[in-house]
């Protein structure tokens, strides 16, 4: 196949599923995946995907990362490029676009226009995307029926698949790709299932297209396919937390012919999350202003903080011999090493597995960016060298009933049952939670497996999570960049999907 693949990628977020397709390269080391258009409608995730645009053209066209790139990410200057490379820049600006479908239909319109002007009969094309799922997730359907004022029916985030479609209908894509979360398959809009009717509106598309599994390779066929056949869990394919995610394939019939089945998802060696962050730099986080006994940072305050807090929970005598001596243990290991509050690091010699290590990895980066520790109430530095302590003794996260009074949280319905999990570390020897855009609040579900750190994951711990290259960078302040993180697809599980939408088009 000679001519590049013309790929759209809407509701794009910060580009995860693109990376995958943008980065895949062939036999003869090209990129045969182009962004046609990509469209996201938050300012810093679109602001994200403007600068990785603007980094594949300088890595297509084999041009060092200038310093302006990364200070540019850093904030300490206006523009990315030099004058050598702004025609690159303005190029990446004009193939993303910051809109939110269905809300606007002056750029809806000027939206269909960009993709029929620029759209080639004679090249393959691709759509992929995940329109928003607030209103399919089952935390957010959870909150919304505790609301009696939500109606579901006037819920447009029900029917932004729509707007998935009337693309479809304007590109006519040879091959597509969409992605939800699984509380699609058991969502409800006046009483039928929202997965049934998003299957026949993508099989009635007027291309005509035929569905299938990534998990199975199979052809969905009404009443035989079982939808869980849709669920690709992403840790059986090399990426380091459970993370399940509904994702169909869908393949334009050729003279209404179609295919029986397709090659499937190959499962991967599993990947743990020591193997993915392990070596990054040790870090300790900045005691925060809300603190009860300290609420300024220094070193001298966080280890007095420390010190104190944990001996005096050690002397309380409400901790069982087991846990007291494992304290203590992590107790020692507080070094000087380990005190920075961020870091930008050279790449430590790596021990990741190879397929994982390649994709994270990437060539052109000499530092590590966004490994920066949010700050925390030196309550929660107490909580955190706790639950990761009782971890390391009993192999499971600490619950509410677990906890010393010393350290209950000043909530009313702690002891409830409501708050069973509030606090979880992510285990170095297995695969993480699903990362969420609920990390954006706060570091409780995601905790470090390193007591002596006693902090919760960095956004390059996030993202290394979520199989994001090191080179990626995200933009927005740390709250923006976690939320980012958390709504993304894993690159490297789309560079996988990216393999066999190409093999198929061969």
């Amino acid at each position: 196949m000679e001519k590049s693949v013309k790929v759209i990628d809407i509701f794009a977020g910060p580009g995860g599923l693109g990376e995958g397709f943008f980065s895949y390269k062939d036999d003869n080391g090209n990129f045969p995946f182009d962004s046609l258009i990509s469209v996201e409608k938050d300012l810093h995730a679109h602001a994200t995907l403007t600068l990785r645009a603007f980094y594949r053209h300088l890595i297509k066209n084999n041009l060092e990362i200038p310093d302006e790139y990364y200070q540019y990410a850093d904030g300490k200057v206006d523009f990315p490029y030099t004058a050598a490379t702004k025609e690159l820049w303005e190029q990446a600006n004009k193939e993303t676009l910051q809109l939110e479908m269905g809300q606007d239909q002056k750029a809806d319109i000027e939206l269909f226009r960009n993709i029929k002007e620029s759209n080639d009969d004679t090249s393959p094309r691709i759509l992929i995307g995940g329109p928003p799922c607030q209103a399919y997730s089952l935390v957010g359907r959870a909150r919304n029926k505790g609301n009696k004022e939500y109606v579901p029916e006037e819920d447009h985030r029900h029917f932004l698949y729509k707007e998935y479609l009337s693309i479809m209908e304007i590109f006519s894509p040879d091959i597509f790709v969409m992605e939800n979360v699984k509380g699609m398959l058991s969502s409800k809009v006046n009483g039928g299932a929202v997965f049934d009717q998003i299957i026949k509106d993508l099989e009635c598309c007027s291309a005509g297209y035929s569905l299938y599994s990534l998990k199975t390779g199979k052809k969905f066929v009404s009443g035989e396919t079982s939808p869980k056949d849709f669920i690709l869990c992403s840790e059986d394919y090399g990426i380091p937390q459970n993370r399940h995610r509904v994702i169909i394939l869908g393949i334009k019939k050729t003279d209404g012919q179609a295919l029986d089945s397709i090659a499937p998802l190959e499962h991967s060696p599993k990947v743990s999350v020591g193997d993915a962050i392990g070596d990054l730099p040790k870090l300790r986080s900045p005691l925060s202003n809300r603190g009860k006994r300290y609420n300024k940072d220094s070193l001298n305050a966080w280890k007095d903080n420390l010190l104190t807090g944990i001996n005096e929970l050690i002397d309380s005598g409400t901790l069982d011999n087991k846990l007291v001596i494992k304290m203590k243990d992590n107790l020692s290991l507080l070094k000087p090493s380990c005190l920075d509050t961020s870091s930008v690091a050279e790449y430590n010699p790596s021990k990741l597995p190879t397929g994982f290590d390649e994709f994270v990895k990437d060539a052109p980066l000499l530092n590590v960016r966004s490994h920066e520790s949010r700050p925390h109430m030196d309550s929660d530095l107490l909580r955190y060298f706790f639950c990761a302590s009782f971890r390391g003794v009993y192999g499971r996260n600490a619950r509410a009933d677990d906890f010393p009074d010393y350290l209950a949280p000043d909530h009313k319905n702690w002891k409830s049952g409501k708050f069973v999990d509030r606090f979880k570390v992510q285990s170095f020897n297995s695969q993480s939670s699903t990362v969420t855009s609920h990390i954006s609040k706060d570091g409780h579900y995601f905790i470090h497996s390193s007591a002596e750190q006693c902090r919760s994951l960095t956004v390059r711990e996030a993202a290394r999570i979520q199989s994001f290259p090191d080179s990626y960078q995200f933009m927005g302040k740390r709250t923006n960049q976690f939320h980012q993180v958390g709504n993304a697809v894993p690159p490297l599980l789309a560079r996988q999907i990216a393999n066999i939408v190409m093999k198929l088009l061969k």
